[in-house]
């Protein structure tokens, strides 16, 4: 799998928290401030765990998700390497409707331009194995694997990959496995993978 790099989208590509945020907040909803939780039931006092998904559920099925901007420098990160000869499958944990998956196509087409992805592959966003499968596929193989989830990155590391995880406030407080990569934007993921750090 010469050249191939395997990436999440939320939260690595795309700014997916803020745009919810936003989409919460046009909902009525009020965040807390000073929050840095993974979960979004955190982020807003009263709404229950099961609330939260659905809600979470409900944005990434709207129309909303035609517009999520890019993550930090992730379109000029990406578009380096892609111009150093790399190809890019994406994996996200978004859910399967297969509508709200030729969205996030459109999104990620608009933003990296057609064809930076040869793969985006959409699994169940409420199991928290949902992306083992896939990962699997390439055990043992050394690809970079670029994730913000520390789960997810222990999980790619401990099947053989090269895991990178995109340092966020929410997940400051995970101890986090030495033989994964920390990095704070794709310059630096550019940087290691290109061997010019």
């Amino acid at each position: 799998m010469d050249k191939l790099i395997l990436t999440d989208v939320d939260g690595v590509l795309l700014d997916w928290e803020n745009h919810f945020h936003a989409w919460m907040h046009s909902q009525g909803h009020q965040r807390a401030h000073n929050v840095s939780s993974y979960w979004q039931e955190a982020h807003y006092p009263g709404l229950a765990a099961d609330e939260a998904k659905k809600a979470v559920y409900h944005f990434n099925t709207s129309a909303w998700m035609i517009g999520v901007p890019s993550f930090k420098d992730a379109r000029s990160g990406v578009a380096r390497l892609v111009d150093e000869g790399y190809r890019f499958r994406a994996i996200t944990a978004m859910g399967t409707d297969p509508y709200s998956l030729q969205v996030r196509k459109i999104n990620l087409e608009h933003i990296f331009g057609y064809g930076t992805f040869e793969k985006v592959i959409a699994t169940d966003m409420y199991d928290p194995n949902s992306k083992y499968a896939n990962l699997y596929e390439y055990y043992g193989q050394s690809i970079p694997w670029i994730e913000d989830k520390p789960e997810n990155a222990q999980l790619g590391h401990d099947l053989g990959l090269d895991s990178y995880l995109l340092r966020h406030p929410h997940n400051e407080g995970y101890k986090i496995d030495p033989g994964i990569t920390c990095v704070d934007n794709w310059s630096q993921i550019c940087d290691f993978i290109l061997g010019t750090d």
